[in-house]
């Protein structure tokens, strides 16, 4: 999956270097090192400003590259708020930010500019299902529309799961997807702060619990534990890592981890820390596996 992630990370490399020939110069193209995200039919673009002259250009060139692509937009800034929500800024193609977006059997209605979504942990969303054994109860943190709890429901047997989440718009999204993906007698969802509401209503409800927000993973992982039957179950905890090399980004990871597995008796033995994706220059998303 590593293997995969990389070499689609350099097709949408490539694909934006071939849309922006003619628009920007050889020492410009030489500097463009972000990719694209395509959602559905809706390309994102990640643009320096230096390259603001040239942005509806390379956004028409995109749409003549990638046919299958009726809307382009760039991102001009980064995910923010509680609820994950970009600034997206419309170039070219039909002017809407809602797409449906595809991947292994299951259709997520998203509306990019009110809730988050991100094409590249569709191999990681499919892992995580492949994890769940039949008849498991799991809770997802930050559920968003829905993209892991769908996926669980589709391709594993669980008997439960709780999406919980702050914005209401995107579970809206999550409850429309539930429907389309015929999933919505598996799934409930709760809206409001997940710790809160892992920590008192669904205390020792669930066999696994997803951390999926790098942001606030991190202290939510003692409500996981709350969440989890007996205190024991598996916890996927994701997080940021600044590493100048891939190899060494699990480490760190799992030294950041350190002080709260050790105030929560959880052993760096029962922990599994794996890279998931490159999000920039010198930093990753990892995920920690960690079996309580």
């Amino acid at each position: 999956m590593a293997a995969y992630q990389k070499c689609r990370e350099r097709k949408e490399l490539r694909l934006l270097e071939k849309s922006a020939r003619g628009a920007l110069s050889d020492e410009q193209l030489a500097r463009l090192s972000k990719g694209v995200d395509i959602v559905g039919d809706i390309a994102i673009l990640r643009l320096r400003d230096e390259f603001e002259n040239g942005k509806f250009r390379i956004a028409r060139g995109l749409m003549d590259v990638a046919p299958r692509v009726k809307v382009v937009v760039r991102q001009v800034g980064p995910v923010e708020s509680e609820f994950r929500t970009r600034r997206l800024e419309w170039l070219a193609g039909e002017y809407r930010f809602e797409t449906v977006h595809r991947e292994f059997g299951c259709q997520y209605v998203v509306d990019l500019n009110r809730a988050y979504f991100s094409p590249r942990l569709s191999y990681e969303r499919k892992r995580i299902a492949d994890l769940v054994s039949p008849g498991e109860c799991v809770l997802n943190f930050f559920a968003g529309v829905g993209c892991f709890s769908i996926m669980i429901a589709k391709h594993a047997h669980p008997s439960r799961i709780y999406s919980l989440d702050l914005n209401r718009i995107a579970l809206r999204y999550h409850a429309v997807n539930n429907t389309i993906n015929r999933v919505r007698e598996k799934i409930e969802l709760i809206c409001g702060d997940a710790n809160r509401i892992a920590s008192t209503s669904l205390i020792g409800c669930a066999n696994r619990v997803l951390l999926p927000l790098p942001e606030l993973a991190l202290d939510s992982i003692e409500a996981a534990k709350h969440a989890l039957k007996g205190g024991h179950g598996m916890i996927h905890c994701y997080l940021f890592v600044d590493s100048s090399r891939r190899s060494t980004a699990c480490e760190l990871g799992l030294s950041r981890l350190a002080p709260t597995l050790e105030r929560l008796d959880l052993t760096h033995d029962n922990v599994e820390v794996r890279v998931v994706r490159s999000t920039g220059p010198c930093r990753y998303q990892v995920c920690a596996d960690i079996s309580a």
